[in-house]
């Protein structure tokens, strides 16, 4: 597995950008890297069950883990620390997280990164997963709270 400070994926607009097959890449946002320790369930071995091989995240993500990492408290505190040591298994994606001068939401770059990757999407959250389901965006999610599934868009 690459972990995410060894190795970054640049999304430069410059040169041809990389292209993953969403059916073997997965960018996993915050409260998919937390599934761990809220729910028991290995998200890797899920995910590798499910048919992938690429596990992505972006800056946006990693940052939110450090900051609930420290401010958060009880189980969510250590389910954002082991979320944080989780996210080093992944390659992590360069975006672009100001456009026209305006900070972006996570959500938002979730969905841009997905769209020019061409990639799924874990998430847990249920406006997120509404908003990609809606731009075609295959998601995986929990189901039952003991597994992952692909909830394929409509």
């Amino acid at each position: 597995m690459v972990s995410a400070l060894s190795k970054t994926e640049t999304d430069d607009t410059s040169s041809s950008e990389f292209v993953y097959d969403s059916n073997s890449a997965v960018l996993i946002d915050t409260n998919g890297f937390m599934i761990p320790v809220q729910f028991g369930v290995d998200i890797f071995s899920e995910l590798q069950r499910l048919g992938f091989s690429k596990f992505l995240t972006i800056p946006a993500v990693v940052s939110e883990l450090e900051r609930l990492s420290k401010i958060a408290s009880g189980n969510d505190r250590t389910a954002a620390r082991v979320a944080l040591q989780l996210s080093q298994k992944c390659s992590l994606l360069e975006t672009l997280a100001h456009g026209n001068g305006v900070r972006k939401y996570a959500d938002d770059i979730i969905i841009e990164t997905a769209l020019r990757h061409s990639v799924s999407v874990l998430t847990n959250d249920a406006g997120l997963r509404q908003k990609l389901m809606k731009r075609r965006i295959t998601v995986v999610s929990m189901r039952q709270m003991k597994r992952l599934d692909i909830m394929n868009p409509k």
